[in-house]
């Protein structure tokens, strides 16, 4: 090999090497990750698991991670906070978890991502079937369930695909999830059954199974993905509003009194980010929602926004522009 050759070949090892050991940043300075898996639990107050030894994992995590120490809810029950996260709306499907009658054709995340020649999947513990639109499974179940399509949003949006194979649905079962995870997409969500996401009974019940399944099952991708510039966000959807029975949009500048009322009304979740570039034992002061968190991703990955910000929420001070900057390491230079 001559000597110009040689130069090359070393400076060209050099080069991908400083590629290799850092993200690429965005316009936005936000680092650009190459998979971010979002895992969506339920129905727990913030209190209920942080400070918890019943949620030992999700403390663990919280601890090497990020906390979002003022994040909300946008409404009760379930099902409008998964679409305000995925598309920046509740497209007025009501607050009492009924399937949409009809399928939308608004942006959203998934349908960003795709366009922009990235890639979005949902992987849902006990659905049926790849691209199923079943609305619960065991059929015809009532209270306790296990999949519920009420907390699966992409399937209601006609511009997201929804084939019958792996390569061409979007709506994926969680046996689907790849074992090499160099192979998921660009942002998926995990939705763990409702005896897995501590859904399903007391939180003295239901946060040790749901903590330890998120051990088991996403562990290893949270440890790959700090080595892979890859992202895990573990969030809720809503607080326990189980007694208090609150229908309707929440805010977050409601004055806490103590009691359950106040608590739902407010509607306080736990949100954790962990992964590459994150700066550990961060905690966010940021009034943050699930409308962020998707504006954070918007940004991210230069998408097209999706939605407005909640009524309540932008009165309360969080901003339909606001993205979380604090919990990542700054971008070199900045």
């Amino acid at each position: 090999m001559d000597r110009p050759t040689l130069v090359l070949a070393l400076l060209f090892v050099v080069l991908a090497g400083c590629v290799a050991a850092g993200p690429r940043f965005c316009p936005a300075g936000l680092p650009v990750y190459d998979h971010v898996v979002i895992v969506v639990e339920e129905n727990k107050d913030y209190e209920q698991i942080i400070g918890n030894p019943a949620a030992p994992y999700l403390n663990r995590l919280a601890a090497k991670g990020a906390l979002l120490t003022r994040m909300f809810g946008e409404e009760h029950n379930s099902e409008g906070n998964y679409f305000w996260l995925f598309s920046g709306d509740n497209q007025g499907v009501g607050f009492d978890d009924k399937i949409p009658p009809v399928k939308f054709t608004g942006n959203n995340l998934g349908a960003g991502l795709i366009a922009k020649g990235l890639s979005f999947k949902g992987y849902s513990e006990g659905l049926p079937a790849i691209g199923s639109e079943a609305d619960v499974t065991p059929p015809g179940c009532h209270y306790p369930c296990l999949y519920g399509r009420k907390h699966v949003p992409w399937i209601s949006f006609a511009n997201v695909p929804d084939g019958p194979t792996v390569d061409t649905s979007s709506n994926l079962r969680f046996a689907d999830f790849p074992a090499d995870y160099n192979q998921l997409p660009t942002v998926a969500f995990v939705i763990p059954d409702q005896e897995r996401d501590m859904h399903n009974g007391t939180p003295q019940e239901s946060v040790p199974p749901g903590d330890r399944w998120l051990a088991d099952n996403l562990d290893r991708y949270y440890q790959w993905a700090k080595t892979h510039n890859s992202l895990l966000i573990v969030t809720f959807d809503e607080n326990d509003n189980l007694k208090a029975n609150l229908r309707g949009l929440t805010d977050p500048a409601v004055v806490q009194d103590g009691s359950m009322h106040a608590r739902s009304a407010q509607n306080r979740i736990a949100t954790i980010v962990a992964g590459a570039h994150i700066r550990p034992r961060y905690a966010e002061p940021m009034m943050v929602n699930h409308v962020t968190l998707l504006r954070t991703l918007e940004a991210m990955y230069e998408l097209p926004r999706s939605g407005h910000q909640q009524p309540y929420a932008a009165r309360a001070g969080i901003s339909d522009d606001a993205v979380l900057r604090g919990v990542f390491e700054p971008a070199p230079g900045s």
